[in-house]
C-alpha cells in the first residue's frame, strides 16, 4: 500500500533540484549563489538601461544616488532577507555596486602623477556616504528576524524557524543555514542573548540600524 502510495506521489508531483517561487530561484541545496547571480544580471540591466542618465552632467549626483538606491539596488536585493550569503557572494555584490558608485562619482586626478584613475573603494565610501549593499542585505534580514521572532508561536514560519531537524546529517560539511549567518551578525554586533532583545521592538530596530555598518568585508 505504502509503496502505490509513493508512487502516486511521485507521478503527482515531480521531484526536482530548483524551482521558482514569487520570483525567486530555490534549490535543495540552501545554496543562494546562482539566485543572486540572477539578480545581479537583472540588476546590470537596469543599470546599463539608466546609463545615459549616470553619464549626465544634467543630473546631480544626489538624483543618481536616487536611481541606484530606488531602482537598482531594489531590483538587486529582491528577497535578500532569506539569503544566506558568503564571502564570495558578498564580494561579488560588493564589486557590482562599486561599479556603479564609479560611474556615479567619476574618475579623480592624482595629484602626484597627474593622471585621471578610478577612485579607490574607500573614497567611493567617504563621498557618497551610503549604505553599502552588505549592509543593507544584513540589516534586512535581522528585520525580517524581528518580524518572525514576534509572531504567534503557532505562525508557520515561525515554527519553521525554530525546527529542529532529526536523525542523521549525511557526511560532509555542514551546510551553512539562515540562522547561522543572522546569529553571526548578531555577535558581530556584540549580541548574545538576542532571543530577549527581539521582543524589544526599539532595541531591535537600533541593533537594524547598527547592522548596515557591517557591509565591509
Amino acid at each position: 500500500m505504502e509503496t502505490s502510495l509513493d508512487a502516486l506521489e511521485t507521478l503527482l508531483y515531480e521531484k526536482v533540484g530548483q524551482f521558482q517561487y514569487l520570483g525567486t530561484l530555490l534549490n535543495t541545496n540552501n545554496d543562494w549563489s546562482y539566485e543572486i547571480g540572477t539578480r545581479i544580471t537583472k540588476a546590470e540591466r537596469a543599470f546599463f538601461a539608466l546609463l545615459k542618465f549616470f553619464k549626465s552632467k544634467v543630473f546631480s549626483k544626489r538624483t543618481k544616488i536616487r536611481l541606484y538606491t530606488s531602482i537598482i539596488r531594489q531590483i538587486l536585493t529582491y528577497s535578500c532577507e532569506v539569503w544566506t550569503t558568503t564571502s564570495i557572494t558578498e564580494r561579488r555584490l560588493k564589486t557590482f555596486e562599486n561599479k556603479i558608485w564609479r560611474k556615479i562619482c567619476g574618475p579623480v586626478k592624482d595629484p602626484r602623477t597627474g593622471q585621471w584613475r578610478r577612485k579607490f573603494n574607500q573614497e567611493l565610501k567617504e563621498e557618497l556616504k551610503i549604505v553599502s549593499i552588505n549592509g543593507f542585505i544584513k540589516s534586512q534580514r535581522l528585520q525580517w528576524l524581528g518580524h518572525v521572532m514576534r509572531w504567534n508561536n503557532d505562525a508557520v514560519t515561525k515554527i519553521v524557524l525554530n525546527w529542529k531537524p532529526e536523525g542523521k546529517r549525511p557526511r560532509g560539511r555542514i551546510r551553512k543555514r539562515w540562522m547561522d549567518v543572522v546569529e553571526k551578525d548578531l555577535e558581530d554586533l556584540g549580541v548574545k542573548d538576542w532571543r530577549e532583545i527581539v521582543q524589544d521592538r526599539e532595541k531591535w530596530n537600533d541593533l537594524v540600524m547598527a547592522a548596515k555598518t557591517l557591509g565591509e568585508l
